[in-house]
């Protein structure tokens, strides 16, 4: 499979209260502070205006973060846009944004603006392929890179059973939910990464 426009969405367990306007002055401290390796951070926009919508965006020339509604559950999204490198297979730039999403959860969740509000679950992801060219939402795209999904969830859930399920549809981007039923927290997924 050769598409690298992946994204990862970890749910949060609820919004705490937040608001996206709260998101903006954290993501703005990560521009200032450089805060995620090998990306470079540009800007920060707000969309709380569109109903279960982007929401807070963290915009960088290799990917954006996103606090986002769009299937009506807050989450961070991680959504590549830039190729990791032309050698490098489905399993490691799967691995690679899951690793950084991982590590934008457990940001979030330390940062003492958000005031511990924010927490996400573990035992849940979405992945979505943001190529309707190279990866359309349909079965032969699934059983394709369905073995790849598998191998990194069992590596990234310690060996736990994982599920992943499909939602094919011909209007919308590739979708697959893993479920696993062990849970670990952020620095261990992170770990096994």
């Amino acid at each position: 499979m050769e598409a690298y426009k992946l994204a990862i969405k970890f749910y949060a367990e609820s919004d705490g209260g937040l608001t996206d306007h709260d998101f903006v002055p954290v993501l703005h401290t990560w521009i200032q502070t450089h805060a995620v390796p090998d990306h470079m951070l540009i800007d920060v926009a707000e969309y709380a205006h569109v109903h279960d919508g982007p929401g807070t965006v963290l915009i960088a020339h290799e990917a954006n973060f996103y606090l986002d509604r769009m299937d009506g559950q807050l989450g961070l999204t991680y959504s590549r846009k830039q190729p990791l490198g032309d050698a490098i297979s489905f399993s490691d730039r799967l691995t690679q944004a899951i690793g950084a999403a991982l590590a934008a959860c457990a940001r979030l969740e330390d940062d003492p603006k958000l005031g511990g509000k924010l927490k996400f679950r573990t035992s849940e992801f979405a992945l979505f392929i943001n190529d309707r060219l190279l990866a359309p939402n349909t079965d032969e795209t699934f059983n394709d890179v369905r073995a790849e999904i598998e191998r990194v969830a069992s590596q990234l859930y310690g060996g736990a059973h994982v599920e992943v399920e499909h939602y094919p549809s011909a209007e919308t981007l590739f979708e697959v939910h893993v479920r696993a039923g062990d849970t670990a927290n952020l620095q261990t997924m992170m770990a096994r990464m």
